[in-house]
């Protein structure tokens, strides 16, 4: 009988925390620490959660970078959360590397933030407003998936900016 892959990860939601998303401290390959509040101060932030081993988010990863490329332009950050092994920080620094995966990547070896997001399969999406709050999600990949995603941070970035123009 095979498993499923999202089992690998139910513990995570069995353990889910609640609080501040930026409460959490990320580490970049080169060893510094980060926490989400930081990354919320520029605007809305795209986490991605993934693995150097999972087949789906090595699909997916290119196609983020794209969507990246053009709306970070547009006050869009984004972060790759690595669920590696902390031990494999090398593997993780070689995937991206050789990808060309100019978006940050951070290392979340404990798994915390994955628990704040109940990630219970990678690759999982998540889309923060300014203010932390979950404004779109989506887990697993599928071709075309980064159209949706790409539309739906479109459509939060014009939600915004009528609230702005709004006297």
């Amino acid at each position: 009988m095979r498993r499923s892959p999202c089992l690998y990860f139910l513990p995570l939601v069995l353990f889910a925390v609640t609080g501040s998303a930026g409460a959490t401290e990320l580490r970049t390959l080169s060893g510094e620490a980060v926490s989400l509040d930081s990354l919320l101060t520029n605007g809305p932030v795209v986490i991605n959660f993934w693995a150097t081993w999972c087949g789906p988010c090595r699909l997916e990863m290119p196609r983020l970078e794209a969507i990246y490329e053009e709306l970070h332009k547009k006050g869009v950050e984004f972060a790759a959360v690595s669920l590696d092994n902390p031990r494999l920080k090398d593997r993780v620094r070689s995937y991206v590397e050789k990808n060309k995966i100019t978006f940050p990547v951070y290392l979340d070896s404990k798994g915390e933030l994955a628990r704040k997001f109940k990630v219970v399969a990678i690759p999982t999406t998540v889309v923060l407003a300014k203010n932390g709050e979950v404004v779109y999600q989506t887990r697993g990949y599928r071709p075309g998936a980064e159209i949706i995603l790409k539309k739906k941070i479109e459509g939060y970035l014009k939600s915004i900016e009528i609230k702005d123009a709004q006297p």
